[in-house]
Order: structure tokens, then C-alpha cells, then sequence
């Protein structure tokens, strides 16, 4: 073979290979924008295969088991992406991605490492700085899971171990005070509030003291002692206690965010925030406003908490909950089912769920029982404890729910603590002609019909009571509107009842 020819054939072995490597490349291009996965892993590993110097199918890869949930693998494909060949954006894109994982992780190692890489590239990265000065902050000051709420406490002894101290010496107040933490860790808070108390009362100007005990009493629900005992020790903790500042306002926020009393909540968030760049005031002041339904400021508040890079899932679910509150229904439902998903796929029987996905799945709970998926519904009513703004449309829907899944007596029990409620009447008048009571049954309709007109005509269609039409005193309380109309029909017939069964 003469030597011009081999290099010729050289050449076209050079150009087929490298178009059938980059061919795979395009396929799997084309199978992920179709969401073909399957495929488009297949035709990315090929390309690999044969490309082993580039990143760019390893980055679409770690999408990909992003897409499928499969979170280990995707951060894997992303590291192998970014230890490769890629343009500046990918690498931006897919470092980002792998900081956020262990952010949320609480990895503060890698974050740091990753983190420093990522701002050689683009030290402009303000949302990249502030993760890293925080990752580095809680790296440095006690290990990767730090608890996020309290002040740094010593190592706790077994509360069997403080008890036996303090019976040998039972006026030592550091052994008091060791023990009342331990209590309090191990959700003894009865016991915990008893020496707290106590140590405050002996040593009020103790700030640890204090914060504590009015952090215990927030705990159990006594906000107002708690205000009372917070805003006494806030002005003697000293300016450099920056991190004792930091919990005591955030603290002070929290009670009166329970209080309702949203002005000084905000005061008090605001307060953590100035002492500590943290993510969770963020979060109290977006839920602030969303209650408030100023929801274009609690979206903007949300987006700026989202920078720092955790808690992603608690701040979304109140852009789901704005989103719903603005009109914007489909979008809003879709994020706060896609949320309960997640949360299920963790805790498939949601026991013990966070009080901070109440307000979430209360709302997913309303949305499935309108919806007719009770057994789902159900499931999601079981799982939050409402405060007291939100028991009535608690008790409305879940004893909606009730009566659709056969469980009429829990539905009566529920229904029957909403009051003035026209459709909490109307399901109650259901909830009795299930149980043949027609005096009930006729006794709800005109209670319902009483607070809402529209609801007499819907009763005389409605397939629940057609057992009772028969019967010509239930025909005659239907057609007279219980003794008040002598026609049938009436101007007020005629509204729209398209809020039946709706408190």
C-alpha cells in the first residue's frame, strides 16, 4: 500500500468516526428534548465511548436522572461533566448544580471546595458567595449538621446521667441548667419549663437563661409569656453575641408571628436578618406577606430566599401558594403537587411532617377533595394540625371528605363545628339523609337555604334526598321554601350555585 493512499485512508477513518460519534451526540440531543431518557442515555454513553475527553453529554446525563429523581446519579454524572471538557456556561451550570445538592445536604466541605472553583470562574456570583460564606460559617463552627434554631450548646449527657448529678447535688445550677437542655432536646417540656423557670427567676439578667425559657415557651404555645420574658433579656445581650441576637429576634419573630401580629413579626425578622444573612427569616417574612395577600412581594421575597440555596422546597411551596392566591391556578397547584410528591416519595405516610409544609398540604388536602381523590385527600387532612385561622376551612373540607368516603358520623362531627357556613349546612342535610333523618335533613336544608338561597333549588335536584320526594310534606317544605314562598320559583332560584358544597 503506497503511503499517500494510507494516509488518504486514514483521513476518511478519521472523518467517519468522528461523524458517527457526533451523530450520537445529535440522537441523544434529539431523544432528550422529546424525553426519551431511555434512549437519550443509551446515545450519550456512545458518545462518551468514543469522546472521553468531553463533558458535554455527562452534563445532559446528570439532567436526565435529575428529571428522573434519581439524585445520587445525577450529581455523580454532573462531577464526571465538570472534570471534563465543557464551555464555560455548562461548567457554571452544572458546578451550581452540584453545590446546591450538598448545600441542601448539608456537605459544607464539598459546598466550600466547589463553591471556590465556581467563583474562580465567575467571582460574581453573589448567590454563589453568600452559600459559601454560610457553608463556611457552619463548617467551621461545629460540623456538617449543625441544628439550624438553637444557639451552640454543649454536648448533651443522658438526662439518667444529670438526674443522678443532681440528686448528689441538687443546687448546682450548671447541672440545672445542662439538665433542662436535655429535657428540652428530648421533648420534656414540662420538665424543662420547671427548671428554666426556676434559673431564670434566681438570675433574671442570664441571657442564655432567658433566650432559652422563651424559646421553650414558644414551643409550647405560650406566646405571650414568651414576648414578655424575650423583650426583657433582647437589650442585655451584648452587640458581639451576634448569634445569640440572631435567635432571640428570630425567636421574638416567631411568637408574634403566631400571634398574628405580622407588624412586629416583620420587625423581628428583619432584626435576624440584619445580625445574620440567613435564608430562614426570608421565609417567616414570605409567608408574611402571602398571608397578607401581598403576593407579588411575597414572590420577590421567596426568589431572593431561594439565592441562598436551601430550603428550596418550604420556599417554593408559598410561590405555590401565591400563585393559587393571584389566579394562577394550574401553575400554583402543579408546584404544590410536585412538592407533596416529593414529600411522600421520602415519608410515604407523611407522619410527623414539618409544621412548615402545613400550609401546602392543608391546601393540596382542599384542592383533592374538590377534585373527588378523597383517599388522598384524607391522607393529607391527617397530616397537618391547622392553627386557629385555618380550623374552619379544615373542618369544612375534611368533613367533606368524610361524607364522600362513607364516613358519615366523622363528617357530622366535623361540619357541625363550622358555623354561618351555608355549605357546611347543606353537607350536613347530605350527611342526615344518609342516615334517613329526614326532620335533620329538612332542618339543614332550610339553615343552608337561609344563609344562600341558590341552595333550596339545588336540593330539589340533588340525587341525596330523591328518597325523600316521595314524601309530600319533604315535596311541600321544598316547593314553599319551608312556609316562606307560596310559588315555587323565584327571582332568587335563579342564582348561580356553582359554589355548592363550598364553604
Amino acid at each position: 500500500m503506497s503511503r499517500p493512499f494510507f494516509s488518504l485512508l486514514i483521513c476518511f477513518s478519521i472523518f467517519f468516526f468522528s461523524n458517527s460519534v457526533f451523530a450520537d451526540m445529535k440522537e441523544g440531543k434529539k431523544a432528550y428534548s422529546r424525553k426519551d431518557y431511555t434512549e437519550a442515555l443509551k446515545q450519550f454513553q456512545k458518545y462518551n465511548d468514543g469522546n472521553p475527553s468531553s463533558g458535554e453529554a455527562w452534563m445532559y446525563m446528570g439532567y436526565i436522572y435529575e428529571s428522573k429523581k434519581d439524585y445520587t446519579k445525577s450529581i455523580q454524572a454532573f462531577k464526571r461533566a465538570v472534570s471534563l471538557n465543557l464551555p464555560k456556561k455548562d461548567l457554571v451550570n452544572s458546578l451550581t448544580k452540584i453545590i446546591l445538592y450538598h448545600n441542601y445536604q448539608r456537605d459544607y466541605g464539598e459546598v466550600i471546595s466547589y463553591s471556590n472553583r465556581l467563583l474562580k470562574i465567575d467571582p460574581d456570583l453573589s448567590h454563589i458567595q453568600k452559600i459559601r460564606a454560610a457553608a463556611e460559617e457552619r463548617y467551621s463552627s461545629g460540623g456538617p449538621r449543625k441544628p439550624v434554631y438553637h444557639e451552640e450548646e454543649p454536648e448533651q449527657e443522658s438526662v439518667s446521667s444529670l438526674e443522678k448529678k443532681l440528686k448528689q447535688d441538687p443546687n448546682n445550677k450548671e447541672i440545672l441548667w445542662r439538665l433542662a437542655l436535655a429535657y428540652y432536646n428530648e421533648k420534656e417540656f414540662a420538665k424543662s419549663e420547671s427548671i428554666l423557670s426556676g434559673l431564670v427567676k434566681n438570675e433574671p439578667e442570664n441571657v442564655e437563661y432567658g433566650y432559652k425559657y422563651g424559646a421553650l415557651l414558644v414551643r409550647v404555645g405560650n406566646y405571650d409569656d414568651a414576648i414578655v420574658v424575650l423583650n426583657r433579656i433582647e437589650p442585655k445581650i451584648p452587640s458581639e453575641r451576634e448569634k445569640l441576637l440572631y435567635y432571640t429576634h428570630l425567636t421574638q419573630a416567631a411568637a408574634y408571628h403566631k400571634k398574628k401580629n405580622f407588624e412586629e413579626a416583620s420587625k423581628y425578622y428583619r432584626k435576624a436578618h440584619a445580625n445574620k444573612h440567613t435564608v430562614l427569616p426570608l421565609i417567616g417574612l414570605t409567608k408574611i406577606k402571602w398571608q397578607q395577600k401581598d403576593c407579588d412581594n411575597a414572590i420577590k421575597t421567596a426568589e431572593k430566599a431561594l439565592e441562598y440555596g436551601e430550603k428550596t422546597r418550604e420556599i417554593r411551596m408559598y410561590i405555590g401558594l401565591c400563585k393559587i392566591q393571584i389566579g394562577k391556578n394550574e401553575e400554583g397547584y402543579d408546584l404544590l403537587k410536585e412538592i407533596g410528591a416529593a414529600i411522600e416519595k421520602e415519608n410515604p405516610e407523611l407522619k410527623e411532617l414539618p409544621d412548615v409544609y402545613y400550609d401546602g398540604i392543608l391546601k393540596l388536602a382542599r384542592y383533592y377533595t374538590n377534585n373527588g381523590n378523597y383517599e388522598k385527600a384524607l391522607k393529607y387532612f391527617h397530616a397537618v394540625q391547622p392553627d386557629e385561622e385555618e380550623i374552619r376551612e379544615y373542618n369544612f373540607y375534611l368533613g367533606k371528605t368524610y361524607l364522600y368516603t362513607g364516613s358519615v358520623e366523622k363528617a357530622i362531627s366535623h361540619l357541625e363545628k363550622v358555623e354561618d357556613s351555608a355549605g357546611a349546612y347543606y353537607l350536613l342535610a347530605k350527611c342526615y339523609a344518609e342516615k334517613n333523618d329526614q326532620e335533620r335533613t329538612m332542618s339543614y336544608i332550610k339553615k343552608s337555604g337561609s344563609v344562600k338561597s341558590s341552595y333550596w333549588a339545588s336540593a330539589e335536584r340533588d340525587k341525596a334526598f330523591k328518597k325523600f320526594r316521595s314524601d309530600e310534606n319533604f315535596k311541600t317544605f321544598l316547593e314553599t321554601r319551608a312556609g316562606t314562598k307560596d310559588h315555587k320559583k323565584s327571582q332568587d332560584d335563579r342564582e348561580d350555585d356553582d359554589s355548592q358544597d363550598r364553604d
